[in-house]
């Protein structure tokens, strides 16, 4: 996808990637199919995909957002812990 991506620029979404992600999906079903899931099966998992989508995008993100914690040295101060409890004054 991403040469793809590379070779067609910002118009690659309207058409030219629509072929890599057919064959995904061709080849997900297969593989299901081979591992023993029924054709109707496979069939119902692709029906909820959708709801998978939030996930899907976070875990294609989460290198590149690691990647920029790592750059950017952002990080948390370590604390001590406070007792529960009157404060003492």
């Amino acid at each position: 996808m991403a040469g793809t991506l590379a070779l067609f620029g910002l118009d690659a979404p309207d058409g030219p990637i629509q072929v890599p992600l057919v064959m995904r999906a061709m080849t997900a079903a297969l593989v299901a199919m081979k591992n023993g899931h029924s054709r109707s099966a496979v069939q119902r998992a692709d029906r909820g995909v959708l709801s998978n989508l939030p996930h899907a995008v976070l875990d294609h993100a989460s290198p590149a957002l690691s990647v920029l914690h790592g750059i950017s040295g952002y990080g948390m101060e370590r604390t001590q812990p406070v007792a529960a409890g009157p404060t003492a004054r």
